[in-house]
């Protein structure tokens, strides 16, 4: 089994300390498959004994094993190029979308297809589907409500404090499915209202950006991606994106039939309203 598997599996019985060095694992397989224990550890900024005892608790008898198994997990996976060249080029709007193309290539190379045959069946086959995103996921969360709506139907995306689809969450059942977008600093509004939804009985997806995250905590599956900070602050979305094309893409192989004939009598409803200027 490989190692972000078996995080995924133990990481609601891990300690603090513990999820720090998971977390690390997650986002440097290279570095942790050849570091000393005592590198990780001034590197994590946590014990020794601490990383000993994350790989007790996902059960291999030695921090040697686990290591051994991160190797291994890197062998599996097609190896990513970065073009340096380009990166130092000196072209601004170059280096720019190489560094995105980099965080792209190295993020679907992790990507676990479990995980995402789970969110693909669970949007698909819910009779209703509430995409939460505050702040700035909130334009993530409207643009994946809109393609899912136009495919599947009975999609609506809720707005942070008052929305005319906050009442919706009233109806949330077992036949409910919430998507929820969230990344740091995790909005506080976005999370109680996946909660109360799944208080209802509803079921939750998550697409975030750790293994710490409260989202991830929440959710019945989750998919972590890689969202690249700039010096501002501000949130890169690329990888984002192109995972809901991913599922998107996927929902309509599955369901090409049915989706072809809604999305032929919504054309017919645009001519009829003359809606669009063509």
């Amino acid at each position: 089994m490989k190692i972000e598997q078996l995080i995924r599996e133990k990481v609601s019985f891990l300690s603090a300390g513990q999820k720090k060095v998971a977390e690390y694992i997650l986002q440097h397989l290279d570095s942790f498959s050849y570091s000393t224990l005592a590198k990780l550890s001034k590197e994590i900024s946590v014990s020794e004994t601490t990383i000993i005892r994350l790989a007790y608790s996902l059960g291999f008898e030695s921090f040697s094993e686990m290591q051994r198994t991160v190797q291994n997990d890197i062998l599996s996976v097609p190896t990513v190029i970065k073009d340096d060249s380009l990166l130092d080029s000196g072209n601004f709007y170059q280096n720019i979308i190489a560094n995105e193309l980099h965080s792209m290539e190295s993020w679907a190379s992790h990507l676990n297809q479990e995980d995402m045959d789970q969110i693909v069946t669970h949007l698909s086959n819910a009779k209703k589907r509430l995409i939460v995103g505050a702040r700035s996921s909130y334009s993530a969360a409207l643009w994946m409500g809109t393609l899912l709506n136009q495919l599947l139907g009975n999609t609506k995306v809720v707005h942070e404090f008052y929305d005319s689809n906050f009442e919706y969450l009233t109806e949330a059942s077992e036949d409910t499915v919430v998507l929820l977008i969230s990344f740091a600093r995790y909005t506080k509004w976005s999370l109680k209202y996946a909660q109360i939804a799944k208080n209802h009985g509803a079921k939750i997806l998550a697409i975030t950006d750790s293994i710490s995250s409260p989202a991830w905590a929440l959710a019945d599956h989750a998919i972590i991606i890689e969202i690249n900070l700039n010096e501002m602050g501000f949130n890169s979305f690329s990888c984002l994106y192109c995972l809901f094309d991913s599922i998107v893409a996927k929902i309509r192989k599955t369901r090409c039939k049915s989706i072809s004939t809604r999305l032929h009598d919504l054309e017919e409803l645009y001519s009829d309203f003359d809606l669009f200027y063509e």
